[in-house]
């Protein structure tokens, strides 16, 4: 099942992974979407790379919707075949010679993401999941790496607020001590793509962010759950991709390696929801 849609998603990532590797001392940031309190950036290599994307799946798919970041950000809960595309996630890194940075690409059918591929081209790796098949990892099937069960004994990444104001830095700074107080430590990758994927192998134990976007989280949402994970908002309610906040996406998200470490996070997680 989906074999079309995986065969010709493998072969964008890798193209448009090709490409950012070939451009990437070219580029510059070439815009700031939502002002100088954002952290969100945009350059060339964002706006081509997007493009080579969405021309391919609308060639091949016609009928399908796409949403993506920085040129189709209308949705509807009524759109049954979807593509969900970050095409450059971690511009920043990307930009500043950090190579943690990704592409990703997501296939939902009726609000369920069914397929996932995520290419991380510095490191010349390409996750990819179906659903109820496991997540491969350069087409090798993928276990955990690391077996702790504990909050106590895991890494946790965490994603920083795109708003920079102090009402919302505040209590995600807040949020970020209790959790280094309760986990081994704490890591910060500037990519919720990276994230995911090192999460969905078992380096880290879990994933919290209190402001991320579906492009940032839809294809790894199914790396974690294929791999017996737990995905859910910080009061453990169920994950809305699609959430926004004054007219714009914005979603808080916890994921976890296994039920025992998210029950831990919540635990932490629910004060801030």
């Amino acid at each position: 099942m989906y074999e079309k849609e995986l065969l010709v998603a493998k072969e964008l990532v890798r193209t448009v992974g090709a490409y950012l590797r070939s451009t990437r001392e070219q580029n510059d940031i070439v815009r700031q979407p939502h002002g100088e309190g954002f952290l969100d950036v945009t350059t060339q290599a964002d706006l081509e790379a997007e493009r080579i994307v969405i021309e391919t799946l609308m060639r091949t798919f016609p009928g399908d919707h796409i949403l993506s970041e920085e040129t189709r950000t209308d949705y509807s809960a009524d759109w049954e075949r979807v593509w969900i595309i970050d095409p450059l996630d971690g511009t920043t890194n990307y930009v500043k010679g950090f190579d943690t940075y990704a592409v990703s690409i997501a296939f939902l059918l009726r609000g369920r993401v069914m397929l996932a591929i995520v290419g991380l081209p510095a490191y010349g790796r390409v996750y990819h999941a179906v659903r109820g098949q496991g997540v491969y990892r350069n087409d090798i099937l993928i276990s955990l790496v690391r077996p702790e069960d504990s909050l106590a004994q895991s890494l946790v990444s965490v994603g920083f607020p795109h708003n920079r104001q102090e009402e919302f830095a505040l209590p995600a700074f807040t949020l970020y001590k209790d959790l280094w107080l309760a986990a081994s430590d704490l890591r910060r990758s500037a990519s919720a793509v990276y994230d995911g994927c090192i999460l969905a192998e078992g380096i880290t134990g879990a994933y919290v962010t209190p402001d991320i976007k579906p492009w940032d989280i839809a294809a790894t949402s199914l790396f974690v759950t294929e791999q017996g994970g737990s995905i859910s908002g910080l009061g453990g309610e169920p994950l809305d991709l699609f959430r926004r906040h004054e007219g714009r996406f914005s979603t808080a998200a916890v994921f976890s390696k296994n039920k025992k470490i998210h029950e831990a996070i919540l635990d932490i997680t629910r004060e801030y929801q």
